[in-house]
């Protein structure tokens, strides 16, 4: 076993017991909620990195992956439609995770976003993290460290939406930090604020969708549908068919009676 699997090991099991402590705790101390979250996804993200190292991954299930990434894919895809019926003319900014170049899943996403929006008019950068924590020594530099959900704040998104100040449209398939509420995105005038789509999970638990939706603060948003299926019949070739399989876009016109997937 190499180096970077037994330091995966190790940062699995420290943050595995870390995640018990937090949850005996939460009922006297609210604030180790948050910690306990943070602390399973980073045990989950340890245990897919050794997978991924002992080649648990292999080809037998590229389909598998190959399917995964079409129905994600599929939420670009219909945005893309969202974005060409109701904000013509749209300079779109997507805000993603770092090293998204690399991943073959961003770029379908991408690709899809463009071809539902029938235009090429869009920006992808990652969010700016400016007090980023350092990568421990001798941690391997494939392994991933606190997902960008759990680092994030106002002010990186603050600080990225104003360096990209150029696009009326911003699209965060990273969702919102848990401070959402301090953005300086929400005091701006409506004629100047951008159009927000947020896709995926980590809405933003400071602020609250159905509202922020219906005031026009956030123009849709897209999540896993009430009824939706997850089989090993992979995803339908038609965009639309996959996204309809998984996902629900929620937007003004929809958001009353979609309350409960919020």
């Amino acid at each position: 076993m190499n180096g970077s699997m037994v330091l995966s090991g190790v940062v699995m099991v420290a943050a595995l017991i870390g995640m018990i402590i937090c949850s005996k705790k939460q009922k006297t101390n609210p604030g180790a909620q948050p910690i306990a979250i943070a602390l399973l996804i980073v045990v989950i993200i340890s245990g897919i990195y050794m997978l991924y190292k002992n080649n648990i991954f292999g080809s037998s299930n590229a389909s598998m992956i190959e399917s995964e990434n079409h129905f994600y894919a599929s939420q670009g895809y219909t945005v893309g439609k969202f974005i060409a019926k109701n904000i013509p003319g749209a300079k779109v900014l997507v805000i993603e995770n770092e090293d998204f170049e690399k991943s073959k899943r961003e770029q379908a996403f991408l690709d899809a976003l463009k071809e539902g929006m029938g235009k090429n008019n869009v920006k992808a950068v990652a969010l700016q993290i400016l007090n980023k924590p350092q990568r421990p020594a001798g941690m391997p530099e494939d392994m991933p460290m606190i997902p960008v959900m759990e680092m994030m704040t106002s002010k990186d998104f603050d600080a990225t939406i104003k360096a990209n100040g150029d696009s009326n449209v911003i699209v965060s398939v990273i969702g919102l930090p848990r401070d959402a509420s301090s953005m300086k995105l929400w005091s701006m005038s409506a004629s100047a604020r951008p159009k927000l789509i947020l896709v995926g999970s980590g809405m933003g638990g400071s602020v609250k969708i159905g509202p922020a939706i219906k005031q026009g603060m956030i123009s849709a948003i897209v999540t896993i549908s009430p009824t939706a299926k997850f089989d090993d019949e992979g995803a339908p070739s038609a965009f639309e068919d996959a996204f309809k399989k998984r996902y629900i876009l929620i937007d003004k016109d929809n958001v009353d009676k979609n309350k409960g997937s919020l």
